[in-house]
């Protein structure tokens, strides 16, 4: 199982790049425990590229693992105390206009063995391995944001009273526990009720191509007002901005489209063009809340939490009791880290708007992150009874139930969701994704098209699509997606990334260097992961001059803008653009870097990292790669150096993430050296300096502790490292064989429960789960457990392979033999050499010499490019093959 710990180690860099953070965890404080059994939940973004995506396979490409030794603890030990639920804040009078049944939900109950959730992951192979049931990056997509009002300008006609949703969750254990293998046939096919919205949808984008452009009577900026707003519903962000630009264009003294622009620049990952927008319509307009709330967005989204405070505050001076802007503050909060802060901004956004479904999907989407999974139901189930046609809503909370291993409640919320409103592009994905996970392929791709087929040729559809196909290997498959989505937007910049990166992998290094360039000058020219291939648009004309009257509103209301002006920091917003330019470059260059070090090119490697080092010379990402290659080539001194280098880089969007990666380089190669009291102390000292600190770095400390035989130590990292990130199903892995290693069976079996329901496609988790039961003499929990792993991931050989010699040790040799025969069925580049060596040292056992010897040629032929050095657990393939074929499963 080292080996397992190892892969798991190396696996990607974990980046939390949402708006929602949790509470400030007091690491290696007394009492910091969590308890295994904790439910979990968190939303994604919909995007499988973020800002650090580029240095995902940084240390797996590098291979750099002072040690894998673990030591052997003692027989017993206390359990985890079970973490405290927060208290949440008085709870706001809801006055709900559409008030619907509030039955109560079904209690949660522990997963049963081998009735873990899902199927193939939403997208296999993100975590740093390339085999099919590695859990994604990216999960399913991310809400749209969510304000009073129909889901859409142009509702549904019929459409039926609002379900009680909250009895759909009540009731999915049942339909779980009451379900049955699908048939082929019956798996495959699409349902009417989605065939029926996207006909829907159709007819809604022709009945919005054919009306005029404002309706009789109706004024023009009217008109593309209601439009932005109808697409931001939607999902559809980009196209949401190419309407607010032409708004300002034509309509230049309309403040809400400068304020929709800012927004969603700041949205996209564009502070610099969102405060250049914001200076100029501020000078004419200044101490308006709705531009002010965009500014606070502005400066939260560049890191600059005490300016966006002081936004937010004047714009509650301009206009006391906004919701909307204790709602922005809120998510600042939240990604500052002051999760309690956040929790009395929604409380108070709710209170003063109680029938606004977003304040509470929004506070709930924070409660799920922090792992107070009945807490964000809670929340979900009000902001339903406050608007049961809120869509985002819908959304959200579907996200969230599939989560909690509710696939059967998740894809009755998205099919509601897109029965209000067919043309939300965030639900649509969302069910493709789902029917993904659940390792129905054909049909997951079915929904695909159906949305693409009547929301048009939308890029994050084809982006997403070509994603799931890539990571299972389907490069026809995905090849074909990626020219389909050059054709819409040739500067998709996730797009370009995914697809240079699986030419490099495959061998096309002339093709995979067309498309990094490509890339490249992309990010240089402004484009954005969210901006579907658009640059930095040019600021369109300042706004009019005011009249004399209302000169003298505006001098009235220019107290109010005053101080928000001036904490806007000390950076231009043309300054700050031309920065943002040079930072967004950087995880282009860098993913280039590391593929030409893939390649074995080390000088285009380097002159790759030095162009990143022109365009931010104290990029802590940047100074945390230096590191790792100076250790690969054994320069401890250099590597040493990088990293104390990288440790002041907490300034920027990043929010400190490369200088935690700097800390974490540091500590461990400390270790290394054998300076263990120094190594202890840069941990602590990473998790004070760059609050929140990630899961990551909280599970990699806890492993340095549970190394160091601080076993109590270890527990209180391993619960904050799950708390900080309840969807990291490293951290479930790593705990529970922490637990398991220390005897403490139920609450390890807990974490790998909870670890098979956040990532039921990775087999690392299954197969270390079986492994224990089988060791514990508990054969049929263990078969269970392996045929829901095999049902999940269906292409891991080794699965079939342990399978297969457990029921041989049970004496059921026709059974291992069917299981032998099934994992050798795998795809060829799925193909497993061990398993062929393990049945033929059966069938010798059996008295087939034939057999044996046909079995052993058979694995030998097989490629050596696919030949694992070992196996699994970390044995050597054969040896263990045999072993366990004469001893049984251990």
């Amino acid at each position: 199982m080292d080996a397992i710990a190892l892969c798991i180690r190396r696996a990607a860099v974990q980046v939390d790049v949402g708006i929602i953070a949790l509470s400030r965890c007091v690491v290696y404080g007394p009492g910091d425990s969590a308890s295994p059994a904790a439910s979990s939940s968190s939303t994604s973004s919909a995007s499988s590229y973020d800002e650090d995506s580029a240095w995902r396979s940084v240390e797996q490409t590098l291979q750099l693992e002072p040690s894998t030794s673990e030591p052997s603890p003692p027989s017993s030990r206390r359990k985890p105390s079970p973490g405290s639920t927060p208290a949440l804040g008085p709870r706001p009078k809801k006055v709900s206009r559409r008030p619907a049944p509030q039955p109560e939900p079904a209690p949660q109950t522990a997963i049963e063995p081998g009735l873990g959730s899902g199927a193939t992951p939403l997208i296999p192979g993100a975590g740093g391995k390339d085999e099919v049931g590695t859990p994604a990056s990216a999960s399913v997509a991310s809400s749209s944001e969510s304000s009073p009002g129909s889901a859409s300008s142009e509702p549904p006609q019929q459409a039926r009273p609002a379900e009680p949703v909250s009895s759909i969750v009540a009731a999915d254990a049942a339909a779980k526990s009451a379900a049955e293998e699908p048939s082929a046939e019956a798996s495959d096919a699409v349902p009417a009720a989605l065939v029926a919205a996207a006909e829907r949808a159709r007819a809604l984008a022709e009945r919005n191509a054919a009306r005029p452009a404002a309706a009789p009577g109706q004024p023009a900026a009217a008109a593309l007002q209601a439009q932005v707003k109808r697409l931001r519903r939607s999902g559809r962000l980009a196209a949401a901005l190419d309407v607010a630009y032409r708004g300002m264009e034509e309509h230049p003294k309309v403040r809400s489209f400068w304020a929709a622009a800012a927004s969603l620049e700041a949205r996209m990952g564009r502070p610099g063009a969102a405060l250049r927008l914001m200076e100029r319509a501020l000078a004419r307009w200044p101490g308006n809340a709705a531009l002010l709330l965009a500014q606070g967005q502005a400066l939260a989204a560049r890191g600059d939490a005490a300016a966006a405070r002081e936004a937010f505050r004047a714009a509650l001076r301009s206009e006391p009791g906004n919701a909307a802007v204790m709602q922005a503050w809120a998510h600042a909060e939240a990604a500052a880290g002051d999760a309690a802060a956040a929790r009395g901004l929604f409380a108070a956004a709710a209170r003063a708007e109680p029938d606004c479904a977003g304040h509470y999907a929004s506070w709930a989407r924070l409660e799920a992150a922090a792992g107070e999974a009945a807490a964000a139901r809670r929340l979900f189930e009000e902001g339903h009874a406050a608007n049961p046609r809120d869509v985002p809503l819908l959304h959200a909370w579907a996200v969230f139930e599939v989560h909690q291993d509710k696939q059967s409640a998740a894809r009755r919320l998205l099919g509601r969701a897109l029965e209000l409103d067919p043309q939300h592009l965030p639900s649509w994905m969302a069910m493709g994704q789902l029917e993904w996970r659940q390792g129905n392929a054909p049909r997951a791709r079915q929904v695909f098209e159906l949305a693409l087929s009547c929301l048009g040729p939308c890029a994050p559809l084809l982006a997403a699509l070509a994603q799931l196909e890539l990571r299972v290997r389907n490069l026809r498959r995905a090849r074909a997606l990626f020219e389909r989505l050059r054709a819409v937007s040739p500067r998709h910049l996730p797009a370009l990334l995914a697809a240079a990166a699986m030419e490099s992998r495959a061998g096309n290094a002339a093709r995979s260097a067309v498309l990094y360039d490509e890339a490249v000058a992309a990010a240089a020219e402004g484009v954005s992961r969210d901006s579907e291939g658009a640059g930095v648009r040019p600021p369109p004309p300042a706004p009019p001059p005011p009249s004399s009257a209302e000169a003298a509103d505006a001098a009235a209301a220019a107290t109010a803008g005053a101080a928000a002006t001036a904490g806007s920091g000390s950076r231009s917003s043309s300054e700050a653009a031309e920065s943002e330019s040079a930072l967004a470059q950087i995880p282009v260059l860098h993913a280039r870097a590391m593929a030409a070090v893939r390649e074995g090119d080390l000088a285009a490697a380097e002159a790759a990292l030095a162009e990143a080092e022109a365009a931010a010379p104290y990029n802590g990402h940047v100074c945390h790669t230096r590191g790792l290659l100076a250790q690969q080539q054994g320069d401890v001194a250099g590597a040493e150096s990088w990293f104390r280098r990288g440790l002041g880089c907490r300034q920027g969007p990043s929010r400190g993430r490369g200088a935690l990666l700097c800390y974490e380089g540091l500590a461990e190669l400390l270790a290394f050296l054998g300076r263990k009291d120094e190594a202890r102390a840069v941990w602590r000292a990473g998790a004070a300096a760059v609050q929140p600190p990630s899961s990551r770095y909280l599970r990699q400390a806890a492993m340095f502790e549970k190394k160091e035989r601080n076993w109590q130590a270890a527990e209180r990292l391993f619960a904050a490292a799950v708390r900080r990130d309840p969807q990291d199903y490293r951290s479930w892995l790593q705990w529970a064989v922490f637990e398991r290693r220390l005897r403490n069976w139920e609450a390890a079996e807990r974490c790998f429960q909870q670890g098979t329901a956040v990532a039921p496609g990775n087999p690392h988790i299954w197969y270390s789960y079986a492994t224990m039961l089988m060791g514990l003499g508990r054969l049929p929990e263990a078969r269970a457990v392996l045929a829901t792993a095999t049902r999940h991931c269906p292409r891991c050989a080794p699965l079939w392979m342990e399978w297969a010699l457990m029921e041989a040790g049970a004496g059921d040799v026709d059974a291992a033999r069917r299981l032998f025969k099934r994992g050798s069925e795998v795809p060829p580049a799925w193909q497993h050499p061990p398993l062929y060596q393990a049945w033929a040292a059966l069938e010798e056992q059996q008295g087939d010499a034939g057999a044996a010897a046909w079995l052993l040629r058979r694995s030998e032929e097989l490629p050596a490019g696919r030949r694992p050095r070992q196996g699994p657990a970390g044995e050597p393939g054969q040896a263990r093959a045999q072993t366990q074929a004469q001893g049984g499963a251990t």
